[in-house]
């Protein structure tokens, strides 16, 4: 689906630009306030709000400037949502073999993984507002942002200069190191070449979408079932 209105290699870098300047700023910031109070949960939910904002600028910017190319690639959601599900379970046994793999070479080398910084997040906190807002946020908002913005725009601008699948490479690559979460670095890197082969595939965003919300939500009620029924 590449036609004039869609994003272009420039339009790739500025925004791949934008979100590591916008996360090196807030990394600063982010310091400034734990030496102030050195509460991680506090840290947590700042993060998950300024993720928030970063997504509202970003998406507001490219259905501004590419809203034509955006909604051609929202169509017939229904159909395509469904078919993200059997997506979903297709890629499981990848991303287990993954996330086993990474696991086993993080140990061999002297790292002990830890959880992403969402689910201790989950695990801590006891408001049922918090957990609300996370569960909408990392659910909902997080799957259709990051996919109009690492698939829709990065990836399509990196293919009108990159061959597909160097694109893919790149732009996954990207999508891993911005989560800034190195023990699942190798399993968001194949999560998200996977997702980019399902848009240039498909050149519908809702299926790597609904593959992205399955994952998360399905991740989010294992972590909430460990929590309120195994006390964890």
């Amino acid at each position: 689906m590449e036609n004039k209105s869609s994003p272009n290699f420039s339009a790739a870098i500025g925004i791949t630009s934008f979100i590591i300047l916008f996360s090196i700023l807030f990394s600063i910031f982010t310091t400034k306030i734990y030496s102030i109070f050195p509460d991680t949960i506090l840290i947590t939910v700042w993060s998950f709000f300024a993720s928030f904002v970063l997504s509202i600028l970003l998406l507001w910017h490219i259905f501004k400037r590419y809203k034509t190319y955006v909604f051609q690639s929202l169509q017939q959601p229904r159909y395509y949502f469904a078919k993200g599900f059997i997506y979903y379970l297709l890629f499981l046994p990848i991303l287990f073999i993954v996330a086993t793999f990474s696991f086993y070479i993080f140990k061999k080398v002297g790292f002990t993984p830890e959880p992403q910084q969402v689910m201790h997040l989950y695990l801590q906190a006891d408001s049922f507002f918090l957990l609300s807002i996370m569960v909408f946020l990392s659910c909902v908002v997080a799957p259709f942002a990051e996919e109009i913005i690492f698939r829709s725009v990065i990836y399509t601008g990196f293919k009108k200069r990159f061959s597909i699948n160097i694109s893919i490479i790149l732009s996954s690559l990207i999508f891993a190191l911005l989560h800034n979460e190195l023990f699942v670095l190798p399993a968001l890197f194949a999560f998200a070449c996977y997702l980019s082969h399902l848009f240039e595939k498909y050149e519908n965003l809702w299926v790597p979408i609904s593959v992205h919300f399955y994952n998360n939500f399905f991740s989010t009620v294992i972590v909430l079932i460990l929590k309120y029924f195994y006390n964890i």
